[in-house]
């Protein structure tokens, strides 16, 4: 990614990233109507109350892989290629053991975390039982993100793409054998996407010594490095306790919603995955950007980040603005997907999943431009600003969701989002004009 036209390097190398979460983002959303429209109201709003304390741990995996991927990323750059091993196996393994912890708090602690976020009594039998069916699955989640973070800093994001395509055909498969003829209810959904997640993760480790295969390695340096351990930790722990952060300040969101009763937890739910969707776009290629920006801080090359972000927030946003279109067009075509007509409540849970979309759908863009703007400092290794700038937006929207939504209503809480993002990019966009990330640098 160092050598090339920065928009068709980072396009192509962008496209199977955005694939391969469209993948993972697209098997969800059908999990969700499956339930919605088999299971109803009170199990979608056990799966959406659920969901906001699985993103905690699913976006800590993702904080984690971070730490390697930025410094496999900026060693390949600067030609350090007998390095790689050593960190994909001291990345993989640390991933692997907090997974395993993270797996016993659930087990253990999966009730008590439901009434913590104010979900209604009747929903945390079904909430429970996914919870723990969805964390059998926790270990391969963990696993999975170390190793595709292996693959996007090597400038492979193809591969991690057919095993996504497997893990969500094979998701889909389950969901509709545990669910519609063994009866298996949100069990059955969670049970479907842990086995599709181990499928993933097995795919991956069978591949790893194809990937590395040109990698020379001293046979006298241990694979689980201590030193690079550390080294990780400096960036993974950071971003993951940002993205923990991030991801329980959505549960405080998630309790406030709670608080409106079943219709509008499954009328947020199923929104969203809808969002989920969309914004995979600007996200995955805003990972794919933060690569291109680390391999070319590693080879010295500071002279091609900005043809790189200038080129990404033109097509980036391009995508963002007919997403856009779409959901100000067709928001109660998209929510029906996801409920029955026949339910009692469905005009109620329809009229604020359509709310949710049009509000955010509407400001894509800017979260396009967030997104990428902040992908720099993490390719860079700015990852104090890279903080900041999540944790701003994150702080805004809970701000105006707590303080807010019990006097203004949950309308706000879609506002919320967008004046978080809006303040971010702002923030994010004077950190780049000033050009401090360009002294930050892994590998010397």
């Amino acid at each position: 990614m160092t050598e090339g036209n920065p928009l068709s390097t980072i396009l192509l190398f962008a496209i199977p990233m955005i694939l391969s979460n469209f993948f993972q983002q697209f098997y969800t959303v059908i999990d969700t109507i499956i339930v919605g429209k088999r299971l109803g109201t009170q199990a979608l709003a056990a799966v959406g109350s659920a969901g906001s304390i699985t993103a905690v741990f699913v976006q800590l995996s993702t904080g984690l892989a971070l730490g390697g991927s930025i410094v496999i990323a900026q060693y390949f750059g600067a030609g350090r290629n007998d390095k790689i091993w050593q960190c994909m196996v001291t990345s993989t393994v640390f991933c692997a053991v907090t997974a395993l912890l993270s797996t016993i708090l659930i087990w253990v602690g999966a009730g008590p975390l439901l009434r913590l976020i104010n979900t209604p009594e009747e929903v945390v039998p079904m909430g429970i039982r996914y919870l723990r069916f969805y964390f059998l699955g926790c270990i391969p989640i963990f696993v999975y993100n170390a190793l595709n973070g292996v693959y996007v800093a090597l400038g492979d994001s193809r591969t991690p793409l057919r095993f996504l395509v497997v893990s969500s055909g094979l998701n889909i498969l389950l969901d509709l054998f545990f669910i519609i003829i063994l009866h298996g209810g949100v069990g059955g959904a969670a049970a479907a996407t842990a086995i599709s997640q181990l499928a993933a993760a097995v795919l991956a480790l069978a591949d790893v010594p194809r990937l590395l295969a040109g990698m020379e390695r001293d046979q006298d340096m241990p694979l689980f490095d201590k030193t690079i351990l550390f080294t990780m930790l400096g960036f993974a722990l950071p971003s993951a306790l940002q993205q923990s952060i991030v991801s329980v300040g959505s549960v405080i969101v998630q309790a406030v919603i709670n608080r409106f009763g079943a219709a509008v937890i499954a009328g947020s739910a199923a929104a969203a995955k809808v969002v989920n969707l969309a914004t995979a776009i600007p996200i995955n290629y805003s990972n794919a950007y933060s690569n291109y920006v680390g391999q070319n801080i590693g080879a010295g090359k500071v002279e091609r980040i900005w043809p790189g972000l200038r080129a990404s927030m033109i097509s980036c946003g391009a995508v963002s603005l007919v997403m856009t279109a779409f959901f100000e067009i067709f928001p109660r075509q998209i929510i029906g997907l996801f409920i029955e007509e026949t339910e009692r409540n469905m005009e109620e849970v329809a009229a604020v999943g359509c709310a949710y979309i049009r509000v955010v759908g509407a400001f894509l863009v800017v979260f396009s431009t967030f997104m990428l703007v902040k992908a720099t400092f993490k390719g860079s290794g700015d990852m104090s600003w890279f903080i900041i700038t999540t944790l701003l937006s994150f702080f805004v929207r809970l701000f105006l969701t707590v303080f807010f939504a019990p006097v203004v209503g949950v309308e706000i809480i879609w506002w919320a989002f967008c004046a978080g993002w809006a303040a971010a990019m702002l923030v994010a966009i004077a950190r780049y004009v000033q050009g401090g990330w360009k002294k930050k640098k892994i590998i010397h």
